[in-house]
């Protein structure tokens, strides 16, 4: 993407702390936007730029008023709205379908999905007031392709598909386009943290970390034959918040290495 395509824009990011949402951070600032991202902690996403091009927000979205608060923020910093990234959200490594109570699929529910809709009601609020707006929302090839390490992580991505859906269907007259990028085997902190699947596969495969990574991508047949990197996701969230996607809205694109085998 031209640097420049998003200049002047303000572009709110949920889960923008690190991962992914702090890739997308970065890229769209590139391209000349203003952010606005909301994290637990943003100590990260504060060291990107100055308060003139980024404010940080420490917000909890499964929070009552946390999403109000979060659009009321960027109002306040920047004058608009342009761009919602949603994104936040959490991948617990599960043994089983049986061992998650329903505590564990509230929980996830909880931030993946209604985190989700209360960003979007917030922020189409504000777009539709202005007669434009751009939703980008963060799901997952598990979406479509179950994980049985990520059960309820899957079945809320799943939830996010139709939610972009449902978004586009109804605000498209009003100028606001919702989309969704879906990545799969991208090596975000998902993998790296403590506990996370990159030590979920070194436990079960009996090896180190790297090679018990390098056998997953062998083992899933990814095409490209590695994982993917959160600046490839940031990439196509890019594209899709700028006016290049200007005809594009109730979509999915799949930043997968190749790995999904359905239409």
């Amino acid at each position: 993407m031209v640097d420049g395509d998003l200049s002047g824009r303000v572009v709110v990011i949920t889960g923008a702390g690190g991962g992914i949402g702090l890739a997308c951070a970065r890229r769209v600032l590139d391209a000349g936007a203003l952010v606005v991202g909301a994290d637990l902690e943003t100590t990260r996403l504060e060291e990107l730029a100055g308060p003139d091009r980024v404010r940080a927000v420490r917000a909890d979205l499964r929070a009552p008023g946390a999403a109000e608060e979060m659009i009321a923020a960027a109002l306040e910093a920047f004058g608009r709205v342009d761009v919602l990234v949603n994104n936040a959200g959490v991948a617990p490594v599960r043994d089983g379908f049986l061992g998650i109570t329903d505590d564990d699929w509230a929980a996830t529910l909880e931030l993946n999905l209604m985190g989700y809709v209360r960003a979007a009601r917030a922020a189409v609020a504000v777009m539709r007031d202005a007669g434009s707006g751009v939703l980008v929302h963060i799901a997952s090839e598990a979406a479509r392709m179950p994980n049985p390490r990520l059960p309820d992580y899957s079945v809320s991505k799943a939830a996010v598909l139709m939610l972009s859906k449902v978004l586009a269907a109804e605000f498209a007259p009003s100028g606001i386009r919702s989309n969704v990028v879906s990545p799969a085997f991208v090596r975000s902190p998902i993998y790296d943290r403590p506990g996370g699947l990159a030590d979920s596969l070194a436990e079960e495969f009996g090896v180190d970390r790297e090679t018990a990574l390098r056998r997953y991508v062998e083992l899933n047949g990814i095409p490209l034959g590695r994982l993917g990197t959160v600046g490839e996701v940031a990439e196509m969230v890019a594209f899709l918040a700028s006016d290049r996607a200007g005809f594009v809205t109730g979509a999915n694109f799949c930043v997968d290495g190749g790995v999904t085998p359905v239409v």
